[in-house]
């Protein structure tokens, strides 16, 4: 079943693969932001889903840029606190489908599916790619960890071509 879905879920891939961007190594959206950087976490705040463990969408108004990426945020407090670590609450894989970089693809992070594990932010193609993580949490975690330093800066298309 589990082959089954990486297949189906690769053969999708260049249907939801975005233009390459640096590399690929953090997952953005099409076009730039304000600050003229691309969009990451598809604008919704890091903050909040770390924090709050709920979808906040961000705002311009409250917006920082990191790593080439700009990031949203639903308030001063949550721009502060990404200012003060961001570390800490930028998404896992680059924003990539952590599950998918544990099959060596970088597949989209959508913030609407996401899990907060050990304090930690990771985002997820879907509903299903979400529930294999969460089937073998560590194993999985421990899997994507090791492909990201090999795919980090490898670009989607490169990946989808094998």
């Amino acid at each position: 079943m589990k082959n089954l879905l990486i297949t189906t879920i690769i053969a999708s891939l260049p249907l939801i693969a975005a233009p390459a961007f640096a590399a690929d190594e953090i997952n953005v959206s099409n076009g730039i932001s304000a600050a003229g950087a691309p969009l990451a976490v598809h604008g919704a705040d890091p903050v909040a889903l770390l924090n709050d463990a709920k979808v906040v969408d961000g705002s311009a108004d409250h917006s920082v840029t990191h790593d080439g990426a700009s990031y949203y945020f639903a308030s001063a407090e949550n721009k502060a606190a990404f200012e003060a670590n961001p570390a800490k609450y930028i998404p896992q894989h680059g924003g990539f489908c952590s599950y998918g970089v544990a099959v060596g693809q970088k597949f989209d992070g959508d913030p609407d599916q996401f899990v907060v594990h050990e304090g930690k932010l990771f985002l997820f193609l879907n509903a299903k790619t979400r529930e294999l993580f969460l089937e073998d949490v560590a194993g999985t975690k421990a899997t994507a960890d090791q492909n990201w330093t090999e795919i980090k800066h490898k670009s989607v298309e490169e990946l989808a071509n094998g």
